[in-house]
């Protein structure tokens, strides 16, 4: 089940793994998952990284050896709850004034089974209804890609 609206995207499925794992690979294996494409740097995305530690930054590295900062860490809850801010506009620039929420929330529905409840709040700064459109079809690819890693 998805919603998109101009306040912000949400995304609710399962993830055939525990609450750990799934938490895991979401805070500390993002470069496993995240697509090489999806980046705002100058050159080539080599690495995305998150210091999963709250205040921890949120970059890209590329082959240039420029980093492209994306965010940070707002909220690091083992294994409940992981909260990103993301200060990339509507331009797809950073934005270090911008603050939106990228929630992502881990409920164990068994041992081996975890709900994730993903939203990017705050959708109405980065502007136009085709940005957030265009994002939403992005975070859905993306999260795909996330909870095929998860599932291995």
């Amino acid at each position: 089940m998805e919603t998109i609206n101009l306040n912000s995207i949400k995304k609710d499925f399962v993830v055939e793994a525990s609450q750990q794992t799934a938490f895991k690979v979401f805070t500390e294996k993002m470069d496993l998952w995240w697509p090489r494409t999806h980046h705002i740097g100058s050159a080539d995305m080599t690495e995305m990284v998150v210091e999963p530690t709250v205040n921890g930054r949120w970059y890209s590295k590329h082959t240039d050896g420029q980093e492209a900062n994306i965010g940070y860490v707002q909220k690091y809850e083992p294994y409940d709850l992981f909260v990103l801010v993301w200060q990339i506009n509507g331009d797809f620039k950073c934005d270090p004034e911008l603050v939106t929420e990228v929630v992502a929330e881990f409920i164990a529905e068994g041992p081996k089974t975890t709900r994730v409840k993903f939203e990017h709040k705050d959708m109405h700064k980065l502007g136009s209804g085709k940005t957030i459109e265009s994002m939403d079809k992005g975070w859905g690819m993306i999260l795909d890609l996330y909870k095929n890693i998860a599932e291995k």
